[in-house]
């Protein structure tokens, strides 16, 4: 069957844009005018030609938010574990959908799935939507035959890396509200106060301090060059985004950013608890321990722990235990080799993971509070510093001015 994106009106006049399944476009016709829909317009949908012939840029023209994949496995799971059969699970979930990138996804899946394949092998066609933990994991749930407690558990762990995530945006959202206000009041003072003032300095012929000079000149670079400006900011983001991803910038960048002393300390910290809380629940849904910790390699998306987690894996193969493999980590410190030890003593590694998650999950929240009391009073210092040393080098000047007018 073939995909039809339509634009349709419906009894009461409203304006429907949808996808619709069917064999031909006739069919696509009579089965919109079924459901009561008056069409507009109707055409073969195109993704699948765009994704075969500009796969980078159908990634991010098809892209489907997390938190609807989350949802979509969790659905899945739900009706699954209801005892409604796998094709007509995902049937019933993509008339609900409304994201429609997600909707011709789940109905790609389900098509597949009808002509013989399993749900983890159609999800590895979108790895952009479904990541490698995704068919790792159902896989297991279709041999074990729990697919119910595999997909939930799946959906728990992506609702948790989520949170994580949102919790770092959240604690960098205020620093940088606060350089932008400070960087717009000083483009402000620089680009409407302080050219005024420099022609009222030269009417009078009074001579300027160094400060006044180095703003006035900072003043004229941003009145008269700002174009240029703006391209080198812009090229120069492009060019950072760029080496960035390059293995030696990524290797760079991520080796240097640890270092930082607040913002580091709070990157090992849910590295950690990714490591731990995804690995935990590979373990739990036994998947073995290599291909559990080369999935982790992928979903950590650091340079330092993908490098250190490739060695510990290479010494697992030779016989070394988990704990010993990550013995000089530079991420994973002592206290949580220590745990993976007696995890391993005990054999409750998945749990101990999990524990680990949970502990690191707290550690996180800790350390967000601690950095932005240490934030908030710096960046109001160095907010001051440039206001007040803008408005030094504009009012030096014009007291001395004064007075000698006042001497006059």
């Amino acid at each position: 069957m073939a995909l039809y994106a339509y634009i349709a009106f419906n009894k009461t006049g409203k304006e429907v844009k949808d996808i619709v399944e069917a064999n031909n476009l006739l069919a696509a016709r009579t089965k919109l005018k079924q459901k009561g829909l008056y069409v507009k317009s109707i055409k073969e949908d195109e993704e699948k030609k765009d994704r075969e012939l500009l796969p980078f840029l159908a990634k991010f023209l098809y892209s489907v938010p997390r938190k609807q994949v989350v949802m979509f496995i969790r659905q899945l799971g739900t009706l699954i574990g209801a005892g409604i059969p796998l094709d007509k699970s995902l049937n019933n979930i993509s008339e609900q959908v409304e994201n429609r990138n997600l909707k011709k996804i789940i109905i790609d899946i389900r098509a597949s799935i009808i002509e013989g394949q399993s749900l983890s092998q159609a999800m590895t066609k979108y790895p952009d939507v479904f990541p490698n933990q995704y068919p790792s994991l159902i896989s297991v749930g279709e041999k074990t035959g729990e697919y119910e407690n595999t997909l939930l558990r799946l959906s728990d762990l992506e609702e948790a890396s989520l949170d994580m995530k949102a919790k770092v945006q959240t604690a960098m959202v205020y620093p940088f509200i606060m350089g932008l206000v400070s960087s717009a009041v000083a483009i402000f003072l620089l680009v409407f106060v302080v050219p005024q003032i420099q022609d009222m300095y030269q009417q009078f012929g009074a001579e300027l301090p160094f400060i006044t000079k180095f703003v006035l000149g900072i003043s004229n670079i941003l009145t008269n060059f700002w174009w240029l400006l703006i391209a080198i900011a812009v090229g120069g983001g492009i060019g950072f985004s760029q080496w960035k991803r390059t293995q030696n910038g990524k290797r760079i960048f991520d080796t240097y950013f640890i270092k930082i002393p607040i913002f580091g300390k709070l990157t090992r910290k849910v590295l950690v608890s990714n490591f731990a809380r995804n690995l935990g629940v590979l373990l739990t849904n036994r998947v073995s321990l290599l291909t559990a910790l080369s999935i982790v390699s992928n979903v950590v998306n650091h340079y330092i722990f993908q490098t250190e987690i490739t060695a510990a894996i290479d010494k697992i193969k030779e016989g070394e235990k988990l704990s010993t493999a990550f013995q000089n980590s530079i991420i994973l410190p002592p206290m949580v080799l220590g745990m993976i030890a007696a995890g391993e003593i005990s054999d409750t590694v998945p749990q101990m993971m999990n524990k680990l998650a949970d502990i690191y999950d707290k550690e996180v929240d800790t350390t967000i509070k601690s950095m932005m009391q240490s934030l908030e009073p710096l960046l109001l210092v160095v907010m001051g510093f440039v206001i007040f040393g803008i408005m030094a080098a504009i009012m030096t000047p014009m007291f001395k001015l004064t007075q000698e007018i006042q001497n006059l």
